[in-house]
């Protein structure tokens, strides 16, 4: 008998089998234990034999539950009839089934819930026959994601589908059409089945194919990520349409191009409008040479094109190198025709001007600019804006300019727009410029400026005050110089010389310009009311007092007092007054409490408080506290060379208000209003001149010059001034005689024009012995 010896290959070989067995049972082991998936060993009767860890925690089971549990118990019920008959099968037919095979399968937990689950099957042979290895894995997170993600699928599509007014569309890298939506059908006029699949350029006109403007707008497109683009693009039909087109590259994870998406809305309703609005604005520029008729012309344009609420017209003014900008039209913050400067440097007006190209900021003030270049856009809450320069011959001669409230208002289609516009107006404001300048020059009467001719305000901050002479100039600087500091300041002048305007202007100009400017005038009160108008009462603090009230002094804390006609202040109030200024606190009557008060304050008076205070009539003690920084208020007379620019703007103001058009005012009333003394001074003027403008009827101011006559007898040369004044109103009459065509009566006759009875104005022909021969 004999014996087989295994030799050592053999046994090395078996050891190795071995080792390999070893291992894979203890993998097999590890992976059952620690799998993020439920592991099920079933036999073939489909009843569980062993479970892992995750299956219990998946299923809510114990091991000892699971084990000899039927499979199909963890299968819902409403599956659970069809399951051994796929069992049968699968026993049948064993093979190895991955995980995601596209059924839509689901698991029951022992406390009744369901969940969506991916099971991988794979049978297996062992020593008590053949077993399933099922994995089982929760995907309730996978399939709420999916569903999500195709819901948002479904939205997308719906939306592009449910979009008529854009054409929206899919091109592959190359430029052919992948999807097509409904607006795209509508405006393009070609159904999906005719398109897919066909290049884009079929949309381009011949000369825009010939040109290989399609490959161009695709490389651009490509290069910077998105463009945007309007022109002409062609219809099914041949038709063409002007177009706004949007083309975004698109790009996958790895950087490389997979295609475009196309945006194209249909602008021709626009174009149209646009191409009528220059039409218009070229036939209405041309047409006018009145500047403020062409600002409003060129206002009202640009709203039809260019949405906007505020626009300027800034012109380079050549002595002062800056720009002078206005706004334009009428209803907007500030008053349409005023007058803001701009510089050159740090200023989006002044780039587009030196630049001649056209500057859009979304957001202003803008760090590349100085703010305060923009202050009078910030001023109106200006948030966005677009430059534009107006360049005639070659030359920039200024700017036009659009704001909006809004950021980002403005495209580069909006400042091509305007620039479009831009050299019509450039054109149309040259042309109106040498126009005025001709019509100075043969009529200095018959100017623009008759609205605050000569506005003398030092630096527009004295916005009320009118006149350009030596004596407003030095008060106007003493008012700068004090106005800065807390002094009091005592305004000294006659009646009627502006005293009022001159505080408010001091008030505007301090640190206390933010607070309350409140006006006591203690001429216009009762002597017994003003102790309680300047300090207040308590509820019942005399008869009639039947609630608190606040007095001046208090309503005016942190701000300015002030008194006017100071000099009719009582003798027994003027302590009181001195206290309250000196100690910063007050008591008002029937009342125990202090009341601290920071009061800058402001007198003004038209008498000589020197003398009063001789006299016994007024406290020196007070005096000297309100004269701290006297201000001495020059009388008209003293300011002959302001009657004109005051004439001037009472005139516009009150032909204004009454709905009239005074576009002239004869020499010889000017001359005659220079000429007299005015001593009711500044509000005397206003006074006649509002009685003018009342008598005038036509464009040509009259005036009652007879009224002027009492003016020159405190002259010296009185005799000589009359006469002058005489021959003044004689010129005056003989001009309306003519324009009337020497018809005395009736409603167009010289009497109406003069604003006189028939039966004066033929008294007045003999006084100054006219004879029809010198008016007809």
């Amino acid at each position: 008998m004999s014996h087989v010896s295994d030799s050592p290959e053999t046994s090395a070989a078996a050891l190795a089998r071995k080792q390999r067995a070893e291992f894979a049972r203890l993998a097999l082991e590890n992976h059952f234990a620690i799998s993020p998936d439920a592991i099920f060993v079933t036999d073939a009767e489909g009843v569980i034999r062993e479970a892992n860890p995750r299956a219990s925690e998946m299923f809510g089971y114990t091991r000892a539950e699971l084990t000899g549990l039927p499979i199909e118990a963890l299968v819902p019920e409403r599956f659970r009839a069809h399951h051994p008959g796929h069992r049968e099968n699968y026993n049948a037919h064993p093979r190895s089934r991955p995980m995601g095979a596209n059924m839509n399968l689901f698991a029951l937990r022992k406390d009744g819930t369901e969940f969506p689950v991916d099971i991988m099957l794979r049978p297996v042979g062992s020593a008590q026959g053949p077993v399933v290895l099922s994995f089982v894995r929760d995907v309730t997170e996978k399939r709420a994601a999916q569903d999500e993600l195709r819901r948002k699928d479904l939205q997308l599509r719906s939306v592009l589908e449910s979009i008529h007014d854009y054409a929206i569309f899919m091109l592959d890298p190359d430029g052919h059409i992948l999807t097509w939506n409904a607006g795209a059908e509508r405006i393009k006029q070609y159904t999906a089945d005719e398109v897919l699949g066909l290049h884009f350029s079929r949309f381009f006109t011949q000369e825009d194919i010939e040109r290989n403007r399609p490959a161009e707008l695709l490389r651009q497109a490509a290069e910077r990520g998105r463009i945007e683009i309007e022109g002409w693009r062609v219809r099914k039909d041949g038709s063409r349409f002007w177009a706004y087109i949007s083309l975004t590259a698109m790009r996958g994870a790895a950087g490389e191009l997979i295609g475009y998406a196309k945006v194209t809305r249909d602008f021709t309703d626009r174009k149209r409008a646009e191409e009528a609005v220059m039409l218009q604005l070229s036939s209405t520029l041309l047409a006018n040479v009145d500047i403020r008729k062409l600002l409003a012309a060129v206002s009202a344009s640009i709203r039809e094109v260019v949405p906007h609420d505020c626009a300027t017209l800034a012109l380079f003014d050549q002595e002062a190198g800056d720009l002078a900008a206005q706004f334009l039209g009428a209803g907007q913050t500030d008053p349409p025709h005023s007058q803001v400067r701009i510089p050159l440097e740090a200023s989006p007006a002044g780039a587009a001007f030196r630049t001649r190209q056209p500057v859009v900021l979304a957001r202003i003030p803008d760090p590349a600019f100085a703010a305060g270049a923009v202050q009078h856009l910030t001023a109106l809450s200006m948030a966005s804006g677009c430059w534009v320069p107006l360049v005639f011959r070659g030359e920039s001669i200024g700017t036009m300019a659009v704001a909006s409230r809004a950021e980002g208002a403005f495209s580069a289609h909006d400042a091509e727009m305007l620039t479009q516009i831009a050299s019509q107006v450039a054109m149309a404001v040259n042309n109106a410029i040498a126009f005025r300048r001709i019509a100075e020059l043969r009529d200095r009467l018959r100017q623009e400026k008759q609205y605050l001719e000569a506005e003398i305000n030092l630096e527009n901050r004295y916005e009320d005050i009118v006149g350009d002479s030596t004596g407003l100039r030095q008060v106007l600087k003493q008012i700068e110089t004090v106005a800065p500091t807390d002094a009091t300041v005592l305004i000294q002048g006659e009646t009627g010389t502006g005293k009022e305007l001159l505080a408010r202007a001091i008030h505007r100009l301090s640190a206390r310009n933010e607070r309350t400017f409140v006006k006591l005038n203690c001429a216009a009160i009762p002597a017994g009311l003003l102790e309680s108008e300047l300090f207040g009462h308590e509820k019942g603090a005399f008869t009639g007092a039947i609630a608190r009230k606040i007095g001046r002094l208090e309503l005016a804390h942190e701000g300015t007092l002030f008194l006017d006609e100071v000099g009719e202040l009582p003798l027994d109030l003027q302590p009181k007054l001195l206290r309250a200024l000196q100690e910063r606190e007050i008591e008002r009557l029937g009342g125990n409490r202090p009341i601290t008060v920071n009061v800058r304050l402001i007198a003004a008076t038209n008498r000589d408080l020197t003398q009063m205070v001789a006299e016994k009539q007024f406290r020196s003690d007070l005096y000297y506290r309100l004269k701290v920084f006297p201000v001495l208020a020059p009388p008209l007379r003293e300011r002959a060379g302001d009657i004109p620019i005051l004439v001037r703007h009472f005139v516009s103001a009150h032909s204004r208000r009454m709905g009239k058009t005074i576009e002239s005012i004869p020499d010889e009333i000017m001359q005659a209003l220079v000429r007299s003394k005015w001593p009711g001074n500044i509000r005397e003027l206003e006074n006649f001149i509002e009685r003018a403008v009342i008598l005038t009827r036509g464009p040509v101011l009259h005036a009652p010059l007879t009224e002027l006559e009492t003016g020159d007898e405190q002259d010296n040369d009185g005799a000589t001034a009359a006469a002058t004044l005489h021959e003044a109103e004689r010129d005056h009459i003989l001009r309306a005689l003519r324009e009337a065509k020497g018809q005395i009566g009736g409603p167009d006759g010289a009497a109406a024009r003069l604003g006189l009875k028939r039966t004066t104005l033929n008294s007045k022909l003999k006084k100054f012995a006219i004879a029809r021969s010198d008016y007809m």
